[in-house]
């Protein structure tokens, strides 16, 4: 959270700042709980001496000190046995996690000219108020705590995770940290647990009617479309918000989405990404300082291109494996190119087996689709596109460099660098690398799917002189679909757990991060079976 910058709600997170807030907009006192009558609330302390900052929850004064106070909303442990902090032995009725949090706030305190030589804890799960002294033994444990946190701050690099820790399981971190899946990747467990959520609890509004007017009440968005009845959704539910044109969002609503990490990205009526709006590149700075180092290192972006590139060819010759209906020779022709990427010394060669196996790929994936939905595609054609296709394809790919782009942005690595596609001012080169691979997972096969399934019909399209558009059902029912595909879940291949796909996306940024962080020796690509 710290040092690089990165939090992720839980519910537990959220049911306490949620509690915090309900405090603070009702005024409640604290009277209420075993505490004294004369009480400050809410305010924060500095110690430059130590280097430390806290946020009190409250404080009460005594006629001979003050002493802070802190609210818990789970049970206290039951104290049978001591706590071990840095080879100190403290209190055992109280959590060591909390006793340093106390503790801090007692130092803190003192440096700033109050007398304090105690605390309290109040765990609502058992309604247990419970004194700390802050003694030597709490002191000295607290100061090698801090020494140890200033350490890990100054660090380029963080430590390992727990292993095997039960801490792990009700940690919102766990999916930024991938506790399990980091150790199985370095071969020091045989099978990863499933402790990371496989989908998303947020979903992502798309506002594609002209008109729609977008603005924020208390803590939900207010949609208002022409003709329908008014939407009302809970921010905590929104992930992303996807803006077409002709359609308003307010500054008060943009402002609620990007403070909760959400996205917010406008789009042209062909599905062309205009801008981005996310919140300041300040989180973890010493990534970016790697991402810039490494991209710059050839060999380093030669491997890492080889790998993007196998893998985008593999599954794109699994999609025509299991769809393609004739002739199989296109299969053993994507085989030996993929195997002579082995031997590509340079970007340049990866670009052209890449274009070779393209040129097959588009040549034969017409044949996949069913023979009476008289969908013609000759070749893969964009800006613009000039058959139904075609167009299903470019703005599905708008779409997944978006959800790249969100990702990139939330691990802390910067979007428009990136290490296989040129640098072009306003293109998200890294967004564009890191999506190669799943084209066809995501986004091909999902234009099979509404095409041969007949949920998208050829009089979806207004096709006019070297163009062609989607009208407004048909994109309704292309987002649609999008989304089912990204929400599915599926086994990952290496952790053998199941996760959704946009989950999935995630997952892949995060495990490049620790590439760039020489924490993995090598990124290589999710590919099917």
């Amino acid at each position: 959270m710290h040092a690089k910058g990165l939090f992720d709600d839980s519910a537990d997170t959220i049911s306490g700042s949620a509690q915090h807030n309900r405090k603070r907009t009702r005024q409640t006192k604290l009277e209420e709980k075993p505490w004294s009558d004369s009480i400050t609330k809410s305010f924060i302390l500095s110690d430059d001496e130590h280097g430390i900052t806290g946020k009190f929850d409250g404080i009460y004064e005594t006629e001979n000190e003050v002493i802070p106070v802190e609210d818990k909303r789970s049970s206290s442990p039951q104290g049978d046995k001591p706590f071990i902090v840095e080879g100190f032995e403290l209190q055992g009725d109280i959590w060591n996690n909390d006793q340093m949090q106390l503790a801090a706030q007692c130092l803190l305190l003192q440096a700033n000219g109050f007398p304090c030589t105690k605390g309290y804890v109040y765990y609502r799960g058992n309604n247990n108020k419970l004194p700390l002294v802050f003694n030597e033994q709490l002191k000295n444990a607290l100061f090698a705590i801090i020494e140890k946190a200033h350490q890990t701050a100054n660090s380029d690099t963080l430590p390992e995770p727990l292993t095997g820790s039960d801490k792990c399981i009700r940690c919102s971190l766990n999916e930024l940290c991938l506790p399990d899946e980091t150790q199985f990747i370095k071969q020091k467990i045989d099978e990863p647990r499933k402790i990371i959520v496989g989908r998303d609890d947020a979903g992502i509004v798309y506002a594609v009617t002209s008109g729609t007017y977008i603005s924020k009440k208390n803590d939900a968005l207010i949609i208002d479309i022409p003709n329908e009845p008014q939407r009302t959704i809970p921010l905590k539910d929104v992930s992303h918000v996807c803006i077409g044109n002709h359609c308003q969002i307010t500054t008060q609503a943009i402002i609620a989405l990007v403070k909760k990490d959400a996205t917010i990205n406008f789009v042209t009526p062909g599905g062309w990404l205009e801008a981005v709006v996310t919140t300041p590149l300040s989180k973890n700075i010493h990534l970016r300082k790697k991402q810039f180092a490494r991209f710059s290192d050839e060999q380093f972006i030669t491997h890492l291109a080889r790998n993007i590139v196998a893998s985008k060819i593999s599954n794109q010759r699994t999609l025509l494996r299991r769809n393609m209906q004739g002739d199989s020779d296109c299969l053993d022709r994507l085989n030996e190119l993929a195997q002579r990427l082995n031997n590509a010394s340079s970007i340049d060669t990866i670009r052209g087996l890449e274009g070779a196996a393209a040129n097959i790929y588009w040549e034969n994936f017409p044949k996949a689709l069913s023979d009476d939905k008289e969908f013609d595609m000759t070749s893969r054609n964009k800006r613009p596109p000039r058959d139904p296709v075609n167009a299903l394809l470019s703005y599905g790919y708008t779409l997944l460099a978006r959800d790249f782009y969100s990702a990139i942005v939330a691990v802390g690595l910067d979007p428009m660098f990136g290490f296989y596609h040129k640098a072009v001012a306003g293109r998200p080169a890294l967004a564009l690398d890191m999506m190669e691979a799943f084209r066809p997972l995501i986004v091909d096969s999902t234009v099979l799917r509404v095409i041969n399934g007949n949920i998208i019909k050829k009089d979806d399209f207004l096709e006019l002189s070297g163009c062609c558009q989607m009208k407004l059902g048909a994109k309704k029912k292309w987002l649609a679909a999008y989304e089912n595909r990204v929400d599915e879940l599926v086994t990952h291949p290496m952790f053998e757990y199941r996760m959704s796909y946009r989950r999935i996306l995630q997952l892949e940024v995060r495990l490049l991060a620790r590439v760039l962080e020489g924490e993995f020796v090598e990124y290589v690509p999710l590919m099917t079976r």
